[in-house]
């Protein structure tokens, strides 16, 4: 494992140069904020084990690589549906993330599922047969949130401007050190990319800016690689959507949905 994204001391976290996004040195990628209140979220109380049905984040400020505080909330906590807020703030309090888990109790009810057909993946490579991508975000500024993966381009296109996409991302940092990375944090790592592997537009001439993340998980993966299958539709109107459909090596495990900003880069 490489270093690991956050240290954490309660409900306050200290993240790692991994954190960093690709429009600010100072400031997070949109992945492990993201990241953070999913946790949270997943794992707030005990007992009986809830599953992270959906996870809904709203990026209304840039994160700083500064110490960050994370508070949840119950909103109502059901015997079998539970839902829960997080916020991300910084050390003047400002807010800067909003989380929303909708959590459902694991529990058996009889379904057989190994007779249901299961979403295959799509007819790309698997992850030892894809090639691995290598970012241009500099290295001179000492992490940047890629370098937590092992990334293989499944068909070529991945972040080349060109359309659909499909990539394998296999999380090689641990979230918070020390810890283990469970099933649903990859997943959740995985699904803010879909906006980035399928991008649409020139990065030199538009900026493409996600302000949230949508991810409903329809089970926990098996195995450390996950695959997002992309698309980005744009407007001519300052907006877009991308959705990243996601596999691991047996189907589909589950769907993000990414809210665009489109607008000309600063000259």
């Amino acid at each position: 494992m490489t270093e690991a994204l956050f240290r954490r001391d309660g409900n306050r976290v200290s993240p790692g140069r991994l954190c960093t996004g690709p429009w600010d040195p100072t400031a997070m990628h949109g992945g492990p904020p993201s990241l953070l209140v999913g946790r949270f979220l997943a794992e707030h109380g005990s007992g009986v084990d809830y599953h992270l049905a959906r996870l809904t984040v709203e990026l209304v400020r840039p994160v700083p690589l500064a110490t960050l505080e994370v508070k949840v909330s119950e909103v109502r906590m059901g015997r079998r549906i539970q839902l829960l807020d997080a916020v991300v703030c910084d050390r003047q309090g400002t807010e800067l993330v909003y989380g929303r888990g909708m959590r459902i109790v694991s529990e058996p009810n009889g379904l057989d599922v190994d007779r249901l057909p299961l979403p295959m993946i799509p007819d790309v490579p698997g992850p030892e047969a894809s090639t691995p991508y290598q970012h241009s975000y500099p290295r001179e500024r000492g992490g940047f949130f890629m370098d937590a993966f092992d990334l293989r381009t499944a068909d070529g296109r991945s972040f080349a401007g060109q359309g659909p996409s499909a990539a394998w991302f296999r999380l090689t940092a641990e979230v918070f050190e020390g810890e283990p990375v469970t099933p649903v944090d990859r997943v959740i790592a995985v699904a803010d990319f879909g906006n980035g592997i399928s991008n649409v537009v020139d990065a030199s001439e538009f900026l493409y800016i996600n302000p949230d993340l949508t991810v409903n998980i329809h089970r926990p993966p098996e195995g450390d690689w996950i695959l997002n299958d992309a698309v980005t539709v744009a407007t001519g109107t300052g907006y877009g959507t991308a959705v990243g459909t996601l596999f691991d090596r047996r189907g589909q495990v589950g769907v993000a949905n990414q809210s665009l900003l489109l607008s000309p880069a600063p000259q």
